[in-house]
This record gives C-alpha cells, sequence and structure tokens, in this order.
C-alpha cells in the first residue's frame, strides 16, 4: 500500500476518534473515567485495525489473484474491527448477558447482510474490469472491431471510455498503414509499369543507332527525337512523383497571395492554343466580371488549371470543345473545366483522383499510347494542391457528354465581398 491511503486512513482515524470522545463527553454526559477508558480503547482498536488492514491489503495484493477476494478481504477487516469495537465497548458499559447476546446477535445479522452487499459490489466491478481484459485480448489478437462499450461513469467507466477512445484510434492507424502499405505496392507497380515502356523503347532505338541498324540522317533524328521525347516523359513522371510525395507527407510549401484569376486562366489557356488547333479542338472560356481575388500559391494553382486540362485534351477528340469557367459562389472562387470527351463511368467519377489511374473503363480513349496517356499522376496532384490550398476538388458527368472537373478555393479575406455579375467571355480560335 502507499503512504497517500494510509494518510487518509489515519486522517479519518483521528477524526473518527476526536469525534466519539466529544460526543460521549458532551452528548452523553459521560464520566471522564468512562472517556478516558474510551479513547485508550478506540485509539488502541483503531491504530491496530489500520495497521492489520495495511499489512493485509499488502499481502493480498502479491498472493490472491481475484479481486473479489481482496474486496472481500477489506470488507471483512472493517466488520472485525466494527464488531470488536462494539463488543469490547459493550463490555465496558457493563451490559448484561441478555443484552449482549442480542447486540451480537444483531451484529452477526448485519455482518452477513454487509458482506453479501460487498461481494455484489466486487462482483460488478470485476466482471468490468474482466470485460476490459477480455477487450484488451481481442485487440491484442488482432480484432481491431473490439470495443468495452461502457455503461458506467465512475473510474472505472471512464478508464473503458478511454480504452474504447485508444482502440479507435488503433484502428484507425491500423487501416492508415494497412491503406499506406497498399498504396506503396500500387505506386512501386505503377512506377514500374510508366518507366519500363519508355526506358525499354528508348534503349532499344539507342542499341538500333549504335549498332547501325539506322543509318538514314532523317531516320537516325526520327529516333533521337522519339528518344528525347521518351526522357522528356521520364522527367516528368520523376517530378510528378517528388511532388506527390511532398504532398502526401506535409511538406509541401505555398507561398499564398492574393491571385487573380482573371489573369491567371487566360495566361494558363494560350499556352494550350497550339497544340487545340493541331488537334482540332476549340478551346474558349469565361470568366465572371470582377471576380474577388483568392488566396494560392499561383504557380501551384497554374499547375492545377494545366493538369486538368492535360487531362481534358488527352481524351478529347477531334471537333471537340474543351471549356473552362471561373464564378464565385458563396465565399469560393469555383472553375471548372468540361471537356467532350467519352466521359467516365458514374462509379469511377471519385476513383479517377487516386494515383495511376487513367480511366481505362471509360467509353474509350482518344489515344492510348503511353505519352499521351501519362502517368497517371496529375489528377492526383492536382488534388493534393487543391486542397492544400483549403478548396476541393470533384468530377461530375458532362451535359450532355464528356466529363466537367471543378476545383473551389476561398477568396482572399478581403476581397471576399467583392465581385460583380456581369461576365466576360474570350474565346481562343483553335477550330
Amino acid at each position: 500500500m502507499t503512504a497517500r491511503p494510509l494518510v487518509i486512513m489515519a486522517a479519518v482515524l483521528a477524526i473518527a476518534l476526536a469525534g466519539a470522545l466529544l460526543f460521549a463527553q458532551s452528548g452523553m454526559q459521560a464520566p471522564s473515567s468512562d472517556v478516558q477508558a474510551l479513547a485508550v480503547l478506540l485509539s488502541v482498536s483503531g491504530i491496530g485495525s489500520l495497521l492489520l488492514g495495511a499489512a493485509a491489503v499488502g499481502w493480498a495484493r502479491g498472493n490472491l489473484a481475484s479481486l473479489r477476494l481482496r474486496l472481500l478481504l477489506g470488507y471483512g477487516l472493517g466488520l472485525v474491527v466494527v464488531l470488536t469495537v462494539v463488543v469490547l465497548t459493550s463490555m465496558l458499559m457493563f451490559l448484561n448477558t441478555h443484552d449482549l447476546l442480542l447486540l451480537l446477535l444483531l451484529l452477526t445479522f448485519s455482518s452477513a447482510i454487509s458482506l453479501a452487499f460487498g461481494y455484489s459490489v466486487a462482483s460488478s466491478l470485476a466482471d468490468e474490469i474482466q470485460t476490459l481484459t477480455g477487450t484488451a485480448r481481442k485487440l491484442a489478437a488482432g480484432d481491431w472491431s473490439a470495443r468495452v462499450q461502457p455503461s458506467g461513469k465512475d473510474e472505472v467507466g471512464q478508464l473503458a471510455a478511454t480504452f474504447d477512445q485508444m482502440a479507435n484510434q488503433l484502428q484507425r492507424t491500423f487501416e492508415r498503414e494497412r491503406e499506406l502499405e497498399a498504396s506503396r505496392r500500387d505506386l512501386i507497380a505503377g512506377v514500374s509499369h510508366d518507366l519500363r515502356t519508355p526506358l525499354a523503347t528508348t534503349q532499344a532505338m539507342v542499341e538500333s543507332i549504335i549498332d547501325d541498324v539506322v543509318t538514314e540522317p532523317t531516320e537516325v533524328r526520327r529516333f533521337l527525337r522519339l528518344v528525347r521525347s521518351d526522357v522528356l516523359l521520364l522527367s516528368r513522371l520523376i517530378d510528378d512523383l517528388f511532388e506527390l510525395s511532398q504532398i502526401e507527407v506535409g511538406a509541401l510549401r505555398l507561398d499564398m497571395a492574393p491571385v487573380a484569376l482573371q489573369d491567371l486562366i487566360p495566361e494558363t489557356l494560350e499556352a494550350y492554343r497550339v497544340q487545340a488547333q493541331e488537334n482540332g479542338v476549340s478551346l474558349d472560356f469565361t470568366i465572371e466580371n470582377a471576380l474577388p481575388l483568392v488566396t494560392a500559391d499561383a504557380p501551384r494553382l497554374q499547375r492545377v488549371l494545366r493538369n486538368l486540362l492535360d487531362n481534358a485534351q488527352r481524351y478529347t477528340r477531334a471537333s471537340g470543345a474543351i471549356r473552362v469557367d471561373a464564378q464565385s459562389i458563396g465565399a469560393e472562387a469555383r472553375v471548372s473545366v468540361a471537356d467532350t470527351g467519352p466521359g467516365l463511368d458514374p462509379s469511377d467519377l471519385e476513383r479517377v483522383f487516386d494515383r495511376f489511374y487513367r480511366g481505362e473503363s471509360s467509353a474509350g480513349a482518344a489515344r492510348s499510347d503511353v505519352r499521351s496517356r501519362g502517368a497517371g499522376l496529375g489528377l492526383a496532384i492536382a488534388r493534393g494542391l487543391v486542397e492544400a490550398h483549403g478548396g476541393r476538388i470533384w468530377a461530375e458527368p458532362g451535359d450532355p457528354v464528356g466529363t466537367i472537373f471543378a476545383f473551389a478555393i476561398p477568396f482572399a479575406p478581403r476581397e471576399a465581398t467583392a465581385g460583380g455579375s456581369r461576365e466576360r467571355r474570350a474565346e481562343l480560335s483553335t477550330g
């Protein structure tokens, strides 16, 4: 037993002794000799019971494996002390034999009731602790759904509630680790797939040049252009993997500042004008007039828009169209990129933001080679960048065809209430 319980028990004994003597002297008008004898008796019995109880509890902790027995031992020692004090006091008061026997009978009956009550309390407490122990064993065996589900509000109930909170946290951590492990496997498989094809083709073309299989200058230049294309593809893949890893580990640093979408969107689209013309795809945009500034890292926000445009161009056939819209919705700016491609199955609208997802189950892709399809990281990076800005990104079916990718980010604080209802429209002549 630690020192604190002993100090508490000694303080209770001192208060009880003082109260009993004060009541005997003032309330009962007992003679001084009887009060002195009562003080000696109560002091000896109290100190003796305190020492006996401490020794018994210490022995029980090391020798009794049952909590019920330990609690019953405590109850029993308390009753023995009470019976001893009452009997000795009664004898000092010179009760006759009949009264003393009657008192002993009543005390014995009361002791039996007290022990039965103590056993019920001890059993209830032991059952709660046994439930806690059983749940802990299930968790240790790998059953992450095991919970105590406490019903009380006492210390044991609080312990059980804390235990369930710990189990919930452990389950979330385990599931997160399992997801990360699956993600790592998918990452390795995806990277291996996307590295293997360009490396194999590059190796084959370089060997063809070295072994003089290809000697015509025009063919050599064509092979070298293809090699450069594969090298650029690998470089972009490595850059995407590096940026994605920064996003996932929380190491991405954003240089946040007010950004005007009226300037950022046309500037970004201008870089796609030539490619859109070559593919026979029309490219236009609509921006709400006086659209408030947004709080963003301009290059990273432009990266989001570029990734969405890359995805739209990848799946939009000739004579198709890509449209970018920007408008204010509440305290956010909503930017959408709509295409007239084959679209996505409804079940794929969430998966499309997963790493290395390429929408192979859609109604067909505009192109199927690795160079045109990309590595499947663009949308995953776009989601990570948007969420790093405190925004959200989603995909929805186009109207009537294609897919719409949209994201929303908050306005800059001082510009949140600005804006207008008119729109300005600019179209890039690409048809």
